[in-house]
């Protein structure tokens, strides 16, 4: 796994169509933006969306802090419901550790909402929360024993019932550690990653066994039944990576991309025969990666051409008649392009400030229309939380 592609997901250091042919032609849209006002929530990084139901949407991500040399995160939760103005804090229990923040959320109903999170060492496991509701209740989930972890942290989850949900994720392992020759007390590790699958079945989280797990990273999750569950990532050698769980065992799954290395790093789905995959593809060591597209039609997975100029893809999400991406160009800038009827649109995204970057890290189709959180960053400033609303 190359250093310079490092793909965990942190917000602060940091797609009913059967397609055969896809045109990749792009016109440019009107997308009048509308941005909420923040400023109430103070330095923070949005890293993801969903919608609950009709009427609800969440944006999360990490709130941070400075205390002297540290900066401590605290898990950041909005919430607004269709019609409202504007978006308001749901609190929700901190971190143990002070460094976590929300991997992802899925809910299966207002009143029934899990969250993932990172590795927690004090508690030796892996941080969820369940909401029913009214309040959030955190519940473990177990990591592999006998282990030495050198960072771990569950990457997304799927909410399919009450008793049917999954999570994926990933472990740093230590194999060994020796001193540092030269530095006094400085020891160097050798590691290796692999991957994670937990399932909670109504009463507890469950970690289930995956096929060469020390060979993938898995990143992304989506649950249509008891036996069709999806899970993306990408392999040892830098390959985008499928498996799919029938009920009974687990497969590898092909994907096919014009690239040499790549990953997928969200899933969804509309049914058993409409599901769509989406990540980044690099046509050498010094490519800073392209979109990828990808669609399942029940039989087998097919790439969907994408626009010469989209870079990697962060996140996507169903929209009517296709999907929407939102990602990163080649140069860094943000974009949001809606693939509809086999064509493809950019959703002009706003400027940030002058002397800071924006990053778009999650985008949900929503009674507005898009909805793509995100941050700005300026040198080591703390981050600024985005919000826009808009798109259609």
């Amino acid at each position: 796994m190359s250093g310079a592609r490092a793909r965990t997901t942190t917000a602060v250091a940091a797609l009913a169509l059967a397609v055969v042919t896809v045109s990749a032609a792009t016109a440019h849209a009107d997308a009048r933006w509308l941005a909420a006002d923040l400023t109430g929530v103070g330095d923070a990084a949005l890293t993801g969306v969903t919608r609950v139901d009709g009427d609800t949407t969440w944006a999360y991500g990490v709130g941070v802090g400075e205390e002297g040399r540290t900066r401590p995160r605290t898990p950041l939760l909005l919430t607004r419901d269709d019609g409202e103005r504007s978006w308001r804090r749901l609190p929700m229990p901190a971190f143990a550790d002070r460094s976590g923040q929300i991997g992802q959320i899925s809910a299966v109903s207002q009143d029934d909402a899990w969250m993932v999170g990172q590795y927690e060492e004090s508690r030796g496991a892996f941080l969820t929360q369940h909401w029913d509701g009214t309040e959030w209740r955190v519940v473990d989930a177990p990591a592999p024993e006998g282990k030495r972890f050198a960072g771990a942290g569950l990457l997304d989850v799927s909410a399919r019932a009450s008793d049917d949900v999954w999570a994926v994720g990933w472990l740093i392992v230590v194999d060994s550690e020796v001193p540092t020759p030269g530095k006094p007390g400085g020891t160097t590790q050798e590691t290796h990653a692999e991957a994670v699958v937990e399932h909670w079945d109504g009463e507890a989280w469950h970690l289930v066994p995956v096929p060469d797990a020390a060979s993938l990273w898995t990143y992304s999750v989506t649950a249509l039944a008891e036996d069709d569950v999806w899970v993306s990532g990408y392999t040892s050698e830098d390959r985008p990576a499928m498996l799919h769980y029938d009920g009974v065992s687990w497969s590898r799954v092909p994907v096919p991309y014009d690239g040499v290395n790549g990953e997928l790093v969200d899933l969804e789905a509309r049914g058993a025969d409409d599901v769509w995959a989406a990540g980044r593809k690099l046509a050498d060591d010094e490519d800073p990666g392209h979109a990828l597209l990808a669609h399942w039609d029940g039989r087998s997975w097919r790439q969907v051409r994408t626009p010469a100029g989209a870079g990697r893809v962060n996140d996507l999400t169903l929209a009517p008649a296709g999907v929407v991406v939102a990602g990163e160009r080649p140069d860094g800038t943000p974009y949001v392009m809606r693939l509809r009827h086999g064509r493809w649109s950019e959703l002009s995204v706003p400027s940030g400030g002058t002397d800071s970057g924006r990053y778009l890290t999650g985008v949900a189709w929503t009674p507005g229309g898009v909805t793509a959180v995100g941050y700005e960053e300026a040198g080591g400033s703390l981050p600024t939380p985005v919000l826009l609303t808009g798109g259609r």
